[in-house]
C-alpha cells in the first residue's frame, strides 16, 4: 500500500485530505507543522508528500520538497495565493505538480494517481535545475486559471518551443510573453516586440528582416531587421492573426529554416529567435476559412497557452485593483483608498476590456479622486450601470435563477427598479440622467412615468 504524507497548518484540512486519500486505499500520514513534516520524511517509507505551500512557519511547502527529493519522494504542492515566482521555483526544484485552493477533489485524486503511477514506473522525480530564479513578474492573481498559466509558463523554461498565447483583447499576453522570456534561459538577452496588426505588410516585413540600401524609396541605409536583434534572446509577435498570407509565408520560411532574407538582399543571415506569438482571434477558424496558413498555425502552437479573461478568475479583480492603486499612488507619490461599497461594485463588474480596462478606470481614478476616498460615486456611469443592473436581474429568492423566461420581471418593471435604486443613491438628476444615458426632459418623463414625484 502507498503512503502519503500530507502536510497543511490546518489540522481540519489534514483530516479531510485523510479521508479522501483513503477512500484511494492510499495509507495517509498527516503533520501540521513543516519541522514535523520533516521529522516524519526523514523516517522514510513514504511515496508521496502532499503539502501546502504557505505553513505560517518558518519553513514552507518548497522547503519539504527540497527535503523530500532526495529521499525519492514526488512532491504535490497546494496554495491558496499562488505566483508565477512560485510556480517556477516548485518545477526547478522538482515538484511534480501543484494545484491552487480550492481543488477539486476528483483533480486532486487523479493527480495522487499519476504522481504514484510515475514512481512505480521511473523511480526517482526529475532533476534539479541549479539556474538561477527568474526575475521577479508583474503578473498578479492566484485563481485557479492563473495558476494553470503559471504551471504552464514554468514547464517552458527550458524549452525554445515557439508559443501561441490566445486570448481576448487586454488580457496581457504581452506580460505572458515576456513572463515566458524572463523564466528561460534567454532572459538576459533581448525581449523584442512587435505589433504586426499596426503595420503595413511592406513595413512590417522592414522591420522584422531588415533592408539593404535602395530596397525602396526611403532606404537610404543598410538596416537589420528585429529577427537580427532578437538573435540569442525572444522576438514577439503580437496580432499575428492581422498577418497577409504573403507575409506568412516568409515567416514560415524563418521558423523552419532560422534564417531570414533583408528585404532587397540576396544574402540568407542566421538566427537564433525564439518566437511567441499571440492573438485575440480564432487562428482555427481563419485556417478553415482559408486566411491564415494552416502549417504556419502549427508551426507557432507547439504550445498554445491560452489567457483567461479577468471575469473567469475569481478574485483576482481585488488583488488587481491593490496592485494599480499602490502603482499608481507610488507614481503620484500619494496613497488612495476605495471604499468598501466602491470595491464590490468594481469587483462585480465584469471587465469586458479585462486587465487593460481595470488598469485605465484605476488610473482615471485616482486621478479625479485628489486625494480623497474612491467612493461609489466616483465610478465610471457604465460601470455602475452595469453592476446595478444585474443586481436588478438577480432573484429575490434563495432558490436561486427562475426556470422560465416568464417568471422574470418585464422591461418596465426592470426599468423602474433600476431608477428606483438610482433615485435612491443619488441627489442630483443631472447625475442619474448620465447614469441612464438619456437626456433631462427624458428623465422627468421616466420619472412620472413611473410615479417618482418631485421632493420624494
Amino acid at each position: 500500500m502507498a503512503r502519503v504524507l500530507v502536510v497543511d497548518d490546518s489540522k481540519e484540512t489534514c483530516e479531510f485530505l485523510e479521508e479522501l486519500l483513503g477512500t484511494m486505499g492510499l495509507e495517509v500520514a498527516k503533520a501540521t507543522h513543516p519541522d514535523r513534516a520533516i521529522e516524519l520524511l526523514r523516517k522514510g517509507g513514504f511515496d508521496l508528500l502532499l503539502s501546502d505551500i504557505n505553513l505560517e512557519a518558518k519553513k514552507d511547502g518548497l522547503d519539504l520538497l527540497r527535503e523530500a527529493k532526495p529521499l525519492g519522494v514526488d512532491t504535490i504542492l497546494l496554495s491558496g495565493f499562488g505566483t508565477l515566482e512560485t510556480a517556477i521555483e516548485a518545477v526547478r526544484e522538482g515538484a511534480f505538480d501543484f494545484l491552487s485552493k480550492p481543488w477539486n477533489n476528483e483533480e486532486l485524486k487523479a493527480l495522487v494517481t499519476r504522481a504514484l503511477a510515475r514512481r512505480q514506473s521511473a523511480g526517482q522525480g526529475a532533476t534539479q535545475d541549479a539556474s538561477p530564479k527568474a526575475r521577479r513578474s508583474l503578473m498578479i492573481g492566484s485563481s485557479a486559471k492563473m495558476m494553470a498559466v503559471y504551471k504552464t509558463i514554468a514547464s517552458l523554461q527550458n524549452s525554445r518551443a515557439t508559443v501561441l498565447i490566445t486570448g481576448e483583447s487586454g488580457t496581457g499576453k504581452e506580460l505572458v510573453a515576456r513572463s515566458i522570456h524572463l523564466s528561460s534561459d534567454r532572459r538576459d538577452r533581448a525581449f523584442v516586440a512587435v505589433n504586426c496588426g499596426a503595420l503595413t505588410e511592406t513595413l512590417l516585413e522592414s522591420e522584422l528582416f531588415g533592408h539593404v540600401k535602395g530596397s525602396f524609396t526611403g532606404a537610404v541605409n543598410e538596416k537589420p531587421g528585429l529577427f537580427e536583434e532578437a538573435s540569442g534572446g525572444t522576438i514577439f509577435l503580437d496580432e499575428i492573426g492581422e498577418t497577409s498570407p504573403s507575409f506568412q509565408v516568409r515567416l514560415l520560411r524563418v521558423l523552419q529554416e532560422q534564417e531570414i532574407r533583408r528585404v532587397g538582399g540576396n544574402k540568407t543571415i542566421k538566427v537564433d529567435s525564439r518566437v511567441i506569438a499571440a492573438t485575440n482571434r480564432d487562428l482555427q477558424q481563419m485556417v478553415k476559412a482559408g486566411t491564415f496558413r494552416e502549417d504556419l498555425y502549427y508551426r507557432l502552437s507547439v504550445v498554445e497557452l491560452a489567457v483567461p479573461p479577468l471575469r473567469e478568475r475569481g478574485d483576482d479583480v481585488g488583488a488587481l485593483l491593490d496592485h494599480f492603486l499602490a502603482e499608481f499612488g507610488q507614481k503620484d507619490q500619494q496613497t488612495y483608498h476605495l471604499h468598501p461599497e466602491a470595491r464590490r461594485v468594481l469587483e462585480a463588474y465584469s471587465w469586458p476590456g479585462n486587465v487593460r480596462e481595470l488598469s485605465n478606470a484605476v488610473e482615471n481614478l485616482t486621478q479625479l479622486s485628489r486625494g480623497r476616498e474612491i467612493t461609489v460615486d466616483d465610478l465610471p456611469a457604465k460601470i455602475q450601470a452595469d453592476v446595478l443592473k444585474r443586481a436588478l436581474l438577480r432573484p429575490e429568492s434563495p432558490e436561486g435563477t427562475p426556470s422560465l423566461i416568464e417568471d422574470w420581471p418585464s422591461l418596465d418593471e426592470l426599468e423602474r427598479r433600476y431608477i428606483q435604486i438610482l433615485v435612491g443613491r443619488h441627489k442630483e438628476k443631472q447625475r442619474i440622467a448620465e447614469i441612464l444615458g438619456v437626456d433631462r426632459t427624458t428623465l422627468y418623463r421616466k420619472l412620472k412615468r413611473y410615479g417618482f414625484h418631485e421632493g420624494e
